[in-house]
């Protein structure tokens, strides 16, 4: 019989996404393989297929945790604009998820399981922002001229150029000052006084 976790199911699963992350990061999706990830958790194979059926559903359910759950701890739960600051802050600590994000977007191309799970990730992430916008924009704190799925859309093409920044290692200081100022390009109507908008989002 395989080796049993020894925890309760949820936490085993929990230890085994860890673990699959720590091995996507260091090898690459495409190169990692189920034995790598039992070998990581401490566990045989066969106990892997007892909670997951495949590796893609270890993929799914990984990115979902590190992207998705990120964006709505801060977008649906936090009602301001820091979310703005501390996603980026989160970025910067997490340069190596980032890279994997990307590793597994261009996998789309040749895969049709991974293809659909970065489809449903897109939707999701686009609809968390698009309800950050719409919140923010009935109390007034960003502008309201245009709609809200379309800054949506913006702010999640300024969240990619930003990751890729920092991805192929530009200065942080500049990365930090282009997401600043990005971000205030696309929510604030008026761009008059620059320093009084940025200081509108964003911490000193």
């Amino acid at each position: 019989m395989p080796k049993v976790v020894p925890e309760y199911k949820e936490l085993a699963k929990m230890r085994i996404i860890d673990a699959a992350y720590i091995i996507f990061n260091k090898k690459g999706y495409h190169s990692s393989t189920m034995d790598d990830i039992a070998s990581e958790v401490g566990v045989s194979k066969a106990s892997l297929y007892s909670y997951f059926k495949s590796k893609e559903e270890i993929l799914q359910i990984a990115t979902n945790k590190t992207l998705i759950d990120s964006f709505n701890q801060y977008f649906y739960i936090e009602d301001s604009l820091e979310p703005l600051e501390k996603i980026y802050n989160d970025m910067v600590r997490s340069v190596g998820a980032l890279h994997l994000n990307f590793e597994i977007t261009a996998l789309s191309s040749h895969n049709e399981k991974i293809r659909r799970i970065n489809r449903d990730n897109y939707l999701k992430k686009k609809d968390t922002l698009k309800f950050f916008v719409e919140n923010q924009q009935s109390k007034g704190s960003i502008r309201n001229d245009i709609p809200a799925f379309t800054i949506a859309q913006l702010l999640n093409a300024i969240y990619n150029d930003i990751s890729m920044q920092l991805i192929i290692g530009m200065d942080t200081t500049e990365v930090h000052e282009s997401w600043k100022t990005s971000i205030s390009a696309v929510l604030e109507e008026n761009h008059q006084d620059k320093q009084k908008t940025l200081n509108k989002y964003f911490s000193n």
